[in-house]
């Protein structure tokens, strides 16, 4: 039964295969050219041929198909199993002039496509392309037409920018750019450890990152210029504001900011008397008098029940408030609410459901958490760059115009509490008239016509004096008809677009008070919402509110002001009037057509001019020429890197010789250098190796300049390593010196004294031999290397001529002949020498390391992806996605209880790191993300953190909180210290002053030494200072070696060699400190102990886990066991082993000579059976033949084949 069911159902699928395939091949169609009508004469050679005719294409170009149900289809068929194109046999008839079988051609949609790697996961810009039914910024409708910015200039308000970062370096702008806090024209933002001054870094790359760089991801304005104004790092006053706002308003085309009053629901503020002026010449004179674009973030205190009704910037005539929305069309936390809100963008929303926004980041890195309406108003800003390319005549009046116009409200699912106003809009407080569209705005402004002049009538101001009584309402009424009779045309306004009102209220709690505008066409407009945590008695004070939500409607009639007291106390309203801006004449004029290029130039050329459809077919350029080495040019919308635009005639002209890309062609206007090359910041200045008062940033290829107490620093702009005259190092910091040293000597601040240097040093900063200033060049250490005085440069490092200091190879070179990636002579670990080149590649294939005994390239351990030996477990780097990198060297799954999981990335590895969680927390998922305290040392969890019950510098005891005892600065109990004073150190849980042998001091603790040295730097073997017993320091390997044999130890009792314990091929005192074991066991280095491998996923103290192919090592207890094999026979045979491998070596002498000799045994015990087996069969072979001796065989004939079957003889 079942051999038949599956031949039917094998049947049933081939048959459904051979369907499908006839079913999903189209008929093949030719088209032929023929000497008559297609109709009469075509038809009839189809169906001579199996065809039949299909349609006319052009006169005498007829389109056939193939007919399976043709007669005469064995032609078409034959002609393909041989082979033969079917088109050939048609040309062979007489009125056939030509033919051609029509073949499927692989054709791609011209769809956005670049090379940068986060461009796929920039959501916001390309979402519809792949699910049309999810908006996003249509940034790729304005893209189509065309429009990428070119030409356009803007500008950061912000905390820095690193222009040199290689998605911007190419679209950065000097003449966009200032230091308002450092006051010079570097805006480079200042570094620290948390990274704070990256707001601006991050806006900027929003706008105007490179396409096609293959870094980072995609501005949406990504030919525009960029330019940054530091002016957050530091006191930010009014005039620090004004001087920002109105930086090169004849430039800078559009300014951005991502900042504001304090967003915690309890400030109402706004811009000083200069920057309302800096506001006001921007629209007036910026731009050639078509005024200055401001865009501003509209607030981040949403879950503060802040409104931005009480941020004066946003209230501003003269900004563009922009609020975001979330991926998923949520309103996000941070959202505040206000009537002056104009449009939103996409930012980020709840972590773990919506996606962030990607962007630029400080030190030439990417990220992809750029947040809040920080990140929002950056993406308006690039639109608006992409408006002004298709336009540049519009004002800042037509750029409102555009984004009432241009923004799509039903475009954010959550935008469901929408007014609409009387002439049709609907706008609400959350996202102001909708999702900006990119692609509709720059197609309205492509062909826009300016609206009329501004118009400005106001009211009467009224002091009515009126107490609003708690939890109770009142309303207020102006009539504006003198709006239309006004004599003056600058004061008549028929068509609204902005209304401020402006309101002197006193409160006993401000946040109580709710204020509503009616329009004359009755349109509610809520000007200030309910703020919880607001409960200030200042009221408002002459405070101007904005609504932009009556946009287009009539002025004329009565207004009503509501002002609604919602809590117990009481409130006033003093005065309050109204102030409408507009226009008298309707603004909105039918669209132009816009001009085209019907000469289908190239993008890049003039249109005005003659031209090609290529780069170089032009005559004229529309933005830049770049000149070739033939004597022609060809046309660019940026000048490219290794240029700069020169603006008198628009040509791209060179660089200084050692600059990457510039400013100009003078030396100190570099903005990034070339190869084996360094950019001084503030000089703008490259050089091979920085100045001795800078950082050197070898990662971004840049030197920094120290702080200004420093004379120099090397870790770090803000960590000294000298002082200047007159000043002393005190830990990180250059102090003032109690008196003056001589050169040989430094000022030390314990003793208050000047001290002598280290001998290797001239002139020092310290004791230590590390922290000389300078060599004597006549002794045995002439050459300063990292402030050390060395004999010759350690790998890594070359030695510069000019300085007589050993400066640093590439990244990759382990020895070289300059700073350049192209002058090395080796290479570092896990990279591979190019002699044609003279650099390092990266190394593909198995990670190894180099035996520094033998200088082999020796293979790394399985689980290492890169490893540094003696050991090949002794790993630098894991699996990045399955496995963490302990601070021995093992690779694990999972990070043992007190520490998280955290990524390192350098140059040369990258891998997961095991950190320790902070002091007080049991288990955590990050450094303040705790989930479990350590009670038993007092502390105690609040959130997701823990703090101590007593205060530092104290424990707890019976309930109290006791002091520590001198000299523990923090302690557990009485007698066990966690830190010490200045003066002393932590060995152990107590406080010495000097680290005893054994220990090195890191960190103020003393810290136990590899137990081969007697004194050490390090944890590793390879740190040893000097030897423990037994050892002795070898000066060529810079190693301490073993006096004994293998397999010995060094008897500390005895004060003599003796044998390690069983199963120990190499160990250190007392002999079960085993650092390699005899076959089949292996080490446990937690342990140092022989093991057997476990048979099962259980771990006992006999055993351990051991991996699939036996190495000698334990897996570590954090790597997760592979699954044992569950057949019958292996666990009894794992045992035998196990129990056989426990045994010393006599035992198992004698168990294999036994196991020898019944092997010999069986073998002739089974040859004898054999043997017999043969002679038997021989014997009765025998027999059987005397048996037939007398019988005749003949031969049978005349029998059929069921005669001789049936026949016995």
């Amino acid at each position: 039964m079942y051999p038949l069911e599956i031949f039917f159902l094998i049947s049933l699928f081939l048959l459904l295969i051979e369907t499908t395939k006839s079913t999903s091949n189209s008929p093949k169609t030719i088209v032929i050219q023929i000497k008559g009508d297609c109709k009469n004469l075509g038809d009839k050679i189809a169906q001579e041929h199996g065809y039949r005719y299909v349609r006319q294409i052009f006169d005498c170009f007829c389109e056939l198909e193939e007919d399976p149900l043709s007669e005469n289809h064995i032609r078409h068929r034959r002609a393909i199993e041989n082979d033969i194109d079917p088109a050939k046999i048609l040309l062979e008839h007489e009125h056939v002039e030509w033919a051609e079988s029509q073949k499927p051609k692989i054709r791609q949609k011209r769809e956005f496509v670049f090379n940068d790697p986060d461009w796929n996961d920039m959501w916001y810009l390309k979402r519809h392309l792949v699910t049309p039914n999810l908006p996003d910024l249509n940034v790729t409708g304005a893209w189509k037409m065309g429009y990428t910015g070119r030409g356009r200039v803007v500008t950061f308000l912000d905390d820095g920018l690193e222009f040199d970062h290689p998605d911007l370096q190419e679209n950065y702008d000097k003449d966009a750019s200032t230091d308002i806090n450092g006051n010079d024209d570097d805006p480079t933002p200042r570094y620290e450890p948390t990274d704070e001054n990256k707001h601006g870094t991050r806006c900027a790359g929003e706008v105007s990152a490179k396409a096609n760089n293959q870094v980072c991801g995609v501005g949406i304005a990504y030919h525009a210029r960029v330019g940054g104004i530091r002016m957050l790092d530091g006191d930010v006053t009014d005039s620090v504001e004004a001087r920002s706002i109105s930086h090169r308003p004849d430039h800078v085309e559009i300014y951005s900011a991502s900042w504001g009053p304090d967003d915690n629901g309890l400030v109402v503020d706004g811009p000083g008397l200069l920057a309302k002026k800096a506001f006001e010449n921007g629209v007036l004179h910026g731009r050639g008098g078509k005024g200055s674009i401001f865009v501003w973030a509209s607030g981040n205190g949403g879950r503060a029940s802040d409104s931005c009704a009480c941020d004066g910037y946003i209230t501003s005539i003269y900004t563009i408030a922009v609020s975001a929305v979330a991926e998923g069309g949520t309103p996000p936390w941070y959202l505040e609410e206000c009537s002056a809100t104009l449009t939103t963008a996409y930012s980020s929303g709840q972590g773990q459901v919506d996606h962030d926004i990607i962007t630029t980041d400080l030190h030439h890195s990417c990220t992809h958490h750029h947040t809040g309406t920080s990140a929002a108003a950056p993406l308006a800003a690039a639109i608006y760059a992409l408006v002004l390319e298709a336009n540049p005549n519009l004002t800042w009046r037509d750029i409102m115009y555009i984004t009432v116009l241009g923004s799509r409200p039903h475009a954010i699912p959550s935008n469901t509490e929408i007014i609409r106003n009387a002439a049709g809009f609907n706008v609400s407080n959350k996202y102001g008239f909708g999702l900006m569209d990119a692609g509709l705005m720059t197609w309205y402004a492509s062909g826009w016509k300016n609206v009329p002049a501004m118009s400005t009538c106001e009211s009467m101001t009224y002091n009515p004096k009126k107490t609003i009584k708690s939890e109770s309402n009142e309303t207020f009424s102006s009539d504006l008809t003198e709006c239309k009779n006004s004599g003056d045309i600058k004061n008549q306004v028929n068509y609204i677009e902005q209304v401020q009102v402006y309101v002197n209220l006193s409160a006993t709690k401000r946040g109580e008070i709710e204020i509503y505008l009616y329009s004359p066409s009755n349109t509610k407009t809520q000007i200030l919402p309910k703020r919880a945590n607001d409960q200030s008695d200042n009221g408002f004070s002459n405070w101007a509110f904005l609504t932009v939500q009556l946009w287009l409607e009539s002025p004329h009639g009565q207004w009503k002001l509501q002002i609604s007291n919602t809590g117990g106390g009481s409130a006033e309203l003093l005065s309050w009037r109204l102030v409408v801006h507009g226009t008298s004449d309707y603004p909105i004029s039918p669209r132009s057509s816009p001009e085209t290029n019907q000469s289908k130039c190239y993008i890049e050329c003039n249109p005005n001019e003659p031209c090609g459809n290529t780069d170089t077919s032009c005559t004229a350029c529309r933005h830049y020429k770049q000149p070739l080495t033939d004597g022609k040019f060809r046309c660019v919308g940026i000048c490219p890197e290794g240029t700069y635009p020169f603006e008198t005639d628009k040509t791209c002209l060179p660089c200084h010789t050692k600059c990457g890309s510039c400013r100009d062609a003078s030396e100190n206007s570099c903005i990034s250098c070339k190869i084996g090359f360094f950019l001084i910041h503030d000089t703008m200045i490259c050089a091979e190796s920085c100045p001795t008062n800078y950082y050197t940033d070898h990662k971004l290829r840049k030197c920094v300049r120290c702080k200004s107490d420093c004379a120099s620093c090397d870790t770090n702009s803000y960590i000294c390593t000298t002082c200047p005259v007159g000043y002393a190092l005190k830990d990180t910091d250059c102090v003032k010196a109690a008196q003056e040293c001589e050169s040989s000597e430094y000022f030390d601040f314990t003793t208050n004294t000047c001290r002598w240097c280290d001998s290797r040093c001239l002139t020092c900063s310290g004791h230590e031999s590390y922290q000389c200033n300078s060599c004597d060049k006549t002794s045995k250490f002439p050459n300063l290397q990292y402030h050390t005085c060395v004999s010759s440069c350690s790998p890594g490092f070359y030695l510069s001529k000019d300085t007589s200091q050993c400066l640093s190879c590439h990244d990759t070179c382990l020895n070289c002949t300059s700073s350049s990636e192209s002058s090395c002579l080796s290479c570092k670990i896990g990279y591979d020498y190019s002699p044609d080149t003279h650099s390092c590649v990266k190394h593909i294939g198995k990670p190894y390391y180099i035996d520094s005994k033998t200088g082999e390239m020796l293979t790394c351990h399985s689980s290492c992806t890169q490893c540094k030996g003696p050991k090949p477990n002794d790993c630098i780097a894991c699996n990045p996605i399955t496995e963490v990198l302990l601070t021995d060297g093992h690779c694990v799954n999972e990070c043992p209880a007190g520490s998280y999981e955290m990524e390192k990335k350098t140059n040369e590895i990258q891998t997961n790191i095991c950190v320790p969680c902070p002091i007080g927390c049991k288990r955590c998922t990050d450094l303040h993300d705790c989930s479990e305290c350590d009670t038993f040392k007092g502390y105690y969890k609040v959130g997701r953190q823990c703090f101590p019950t007593c205060d530092s510098g104290t424990f707890l005891l019976d309930g109290k909180c006791q002091p520590c005892q001198n000299p523990c600065v923090t302690c557990t109990n009485s007698t066990s210290c966690l830190t010490c004073n200045d003066k002393l150190n932590l060995l152990n849980d107590q406080c010495v002053e000097k680290c005893s042998d054994g220990y090195y001091l890191k960190n103020k603790q003393c810290l136990l030494c590899h137990p081969i040295c007697r004194t050490c730097r390090g944890l590793s073997e390879d740190d040893c200072k000097s030897c423990a017993d037994g050892f002795i320091f070898d000066e060529q390997q810079k190693q301490c070696l073993s006096l004994c044999p293998n397999g010995n130890f060094y008897s500390k009792d005895d004060n003599g060699c003796k044998l390690c314990t069983d199963n120990c091929l190499e160990c250190l005192y007392p002999g079960s400190y085993c650092r390699q074991c005899s076959y089949p066991m292996s080490l446990n280095v937690s342990t140092h102990q022989c093991l057997s491998c476990c048979t099962s996923n259980i771990t006992t103290d006999d055993c351990c886990q051991c991996p699939s192919i036996w190495d000698g090592f334990c897996l570590h207890p954090l790597v997760t066991s592979s699954t044992f094999s569950t057949w019958w026979y292996k666990a009894p045979i794992d045992k035998i082993r196990d129990k056989f491998s426990q045994l010393d070596g006599f035992h198992q002498t004698i168990i294999m000579f036994s196991l020898f000799f019944i092997l010999i045994l069986l073998s002739i015990c089974f040859i004898i059976i054999i043997i017999q087996q043969f002679n038997c069969f021989c014997f009765k072979s025998k027999l059987t033949t005397n048996q037939h001796d007398d019988v005749e065989y003949v031969l049978l004939e005349g029998f059929d084949d069921d005669q001789i079957s049936n026949t016995v003889i």
